[in-house]
């Protein structure tokens, strides 16, 4: 499966997909498409000064502003929905491509329109089920600026409405015998879920559930993205169970999208953007090489070192796999390391900066669980530090015929350092504004914002160039991660209503009394679904499930999330499906099968490193109990 990056927006498809979704898929809708882009994109700069008005509100009166949670609402639905349309649009979704991968060309024709079907009939039916709770809510205002409450819904509809007609675009725009094909086959799956509707309701809730599962896996591995699978299980779940009304997937999917802490997710992707097209990722590099450079395999141990900073400013591992890689691609091929090496590597990196803040799985966890997230992002330095060390050990006994880093002056050392400083500000400022208290994690991001802003623009000449495209990558990227997110909420209560918390409860009891037998199921479970879902979508339905498990196994909750954290990247990372890997491949140009032999060793390593991490709760706690933070 070979891999494209678009320089323009940061999406990675592969060729079929880049085909796909190129321009002549979009003659006559792009206007829409840019339209919306900037609505978008506009959204997210005025929340971004509304959150820096609040820090120095604060600052100088010591209140908040109340209305500004109103305001971030309104902005996250915009982010969350409209930017999911526009991420759809762009195929930038998460989507399974295995079974795809191997059809014939003409059968992916067909594949791909029986995907755009299933879409639009999920936009459409969902939008047609939220009209009327869109109606109702006219008659009510918000509490604080008395908006109408169908206003602040409206982002949801239209972001719907959008899907549904980017997808009859695409269809229209198709090969017209695979799009008649594909609108027949999704046509004929609707109606099997309709006409199942009075069998499944004698179901047990049990037999119902692997039903449904089954069928979702099914749609699933036929590259339906992961988002619109999820609106889809929700709302078959609730359709052959008889349980409620279907509104309860839309309302479910705005709750999931309404949280203040979320509106980091867009601030730390544009953050790791404006760095990384900046350049601001080489004098980064160039400090690490200085350092580590005359030592054995010094070259891909800086690359270990310098993922792990970067990581500490993106948050996205996808945009941290891209600048580190491309920053540093030139370099190792000058120093003679085979490009098989350097993806591997890449991974492996990628996987161990999963925990390094501001991580955006962390961002999550904190945001579906009780757990502090400035707690759980001081519990992730050590874990991506022990991770990281056993990278560079490996490295080390590997690294035989690459050449070394010259021999640099003081007066060169000096300059990189002073080179890199600014960049190094950055990191270190986000994890002490964090513990301190002196803001909330999504007030630190907006300051992030402003000082990677600041220093993008002394950097470079072309800023309203460069801006403009780090905001394009922002509403394609927060968008898609916002939409799986709200997505998730529903089909999170959907598996809490059928009990399957207290039957995983229930199934692992019955295995042992072993704490420690548990966390390994639990890291097998994490890494094939880590695999299955692209990472994120696991951790999402996984977690809220687990976590509360593992707290009666007396494990901790902190430990217990950077280990499921841990083993998730793993499987996001790790071929034959982890699409990170194939980003690597992409960015360090060379091909999956020359990487994949390579890759193995380090796969070992970091498994053996998620085992440690699950023996030792220590590495998870020292941290934050160092800094008076409660891990439980």
């Amino acid at each position: 499966m070979e891999t494209v990056i678009d320089e323009s927006t940061g999406i990675v498809r592969t060729e079929e997909q880049a085909e796909a979704h190129g321009p002549a898929a979009w003659s006559g809708t792009k206007w829409l498409d840019s339209v919306f882009e900037a609505i978008v994109a506009a959204a997210i700069v005025v929340e971004f000064f509304v959150v820096l008005f609040n820090v120095l509100y604060r600052l100088v009166t010591g209140n908040s502003v109340t209305w500004t949670q109103e305001v971030s609402e309104f902005a996250l639905y915009i982010a969350a929905f409209v930017g999911g349309a526009i991420a759809y649009a762009r195929g930038a979704h998460m989507s399974i491509q295995i079974l795809a991968d191997k059809l014939p060309d003409r059968s992916r024709k067909y594949q791909r329109a029986f995907v755009d079907a299933v879409v639009l009939g999920i936009s459409a039916g969902m939008l047609a089920v939220f009209v009327p709770v869109l109606l109702q809510r006219s008659g009510e205002s918000t509490p604080i600026l008395n908006v109408p409450q169908s206003y602040v819904s409206l982002p949801f509809a239209v972001g719907l409405a959008m899907t549904a007609w980017f997808a009859l675009v695409k269809l229209v725009r198709g090969p017209r015998r695979a799009a008649l094909g594909g609108l027949v086959l999704a046509a004929a799956a609707g109606a099997g879920v309709l006409g199942r509707q009075q069998a499944t309701l004698a179901m047990s809730s049990d037999t119902l559930l692997v039903v449904v599962l089954v069928f979702l896996f099914v749609v699933l591995f036929l590259g339906v993205p992961v988002a619109f699978v999820l609106m889809l299980g929700s709302g078959v779940y609730i359709l052959w169970g008889g349980l409620s009304d279907l509104s309860a997937v839309p309302v479910g999917m705005q709750s999931g999208a309404n949280s203040f802490l979320l509106l980091a997710i867009p601030f730390f992707i544009l953050v790791g953007a404006l760095m990384s097209r900046a350049g601001l990722t080489a004098p980064l590099a160039k400090l690490v090489d200085a350092v580590l450079g005359r030592i054995r395999g010094g070259a891909l141990m800086a690359v270990v070192v310098t993922m792990y900073v970067f990581s500490g400013i993106s948050g996205s591992k996808v945009a941290d796999v891209a600048a580190v890689g491309t920053t540093m691609r030139d370099m190792l091929e000058e120093r003679k390391v085979a490009r098989g090496e350097v993806v591997a590597v890449l991974s492996a990196s990628a996987i161990m900066g999963e925990t390094v803040p501001p991580s955006i799985v962390l961002l999550i966890l904190g945001s579906i669980t009780s757990l502090s997230t400035t707690t759980l992002f001081m519990a992730g330095l050590v874990p991506a530090a022990v991770l990281g060390v056993c990278v560079m050990l490996l490295v080390f006994f590997r690294a035989r015929g690459t050449a070394r880093a010259s021999r640099s002056s003081i007066a060169e050392k000096g300059r990189t350092v002073a080179l890199a400083l600014p960049t190094l500000v950055l990191p270190a400022g986000l994890v002490a504004g964090i513990v301190t208290g002196v803001a909330t994690p999504t007030e630190v991001s907006a300051l992030a914002v402003a000082y990677a802003f600041v220093l993008a623009c002394v950097s470079r000449r072309d800023r309203a160039a460069l801006s403009w495209q780090a905001l394009r990558e922002t509403v394609t990227t927060a968008g898609m991660v916002l939409f799986i997110i709200a997505a998730a909420s529903p089909f999170a209560q959907t598996l809490a209503t059928a009990g399957v918390s207290a039957a995983i409860a229930d199934a692992m009891s019955g295995l042992s009394d072993s704490p420690f037998l548990f966390m390994l199921v639990s890291i097998v479970i994490l890494i094939v679904m880590g695999q299955l879902l692209e990472g994120m979508p696991a951790v999402l339905i996984f977690a809220p499930l687990l976590l509360p498990i593992a707290v009666q196994f007396g494990i901790n909750p902190v430990q217990y999330s950077m280990v499921l954290v841990m083993a998730m990247g793993i499987g996001s990372f790790a071929p034959p499906a982890g699409i990170g890997f194939y980003v690597a491949a992409a960015t360090g140009r060379e091909s999956v099968e020359g990487s994949i032999r390579r890759f193995l060793p380090y796969l070992l390593v970091l498994v053996a490193g998620v085992l440690l991490l699950a023996a030792v709760p220590w590495f998870s706690t020292v941290l934050p109990t160092l800094m008076g933070l409660s891990t439980n």
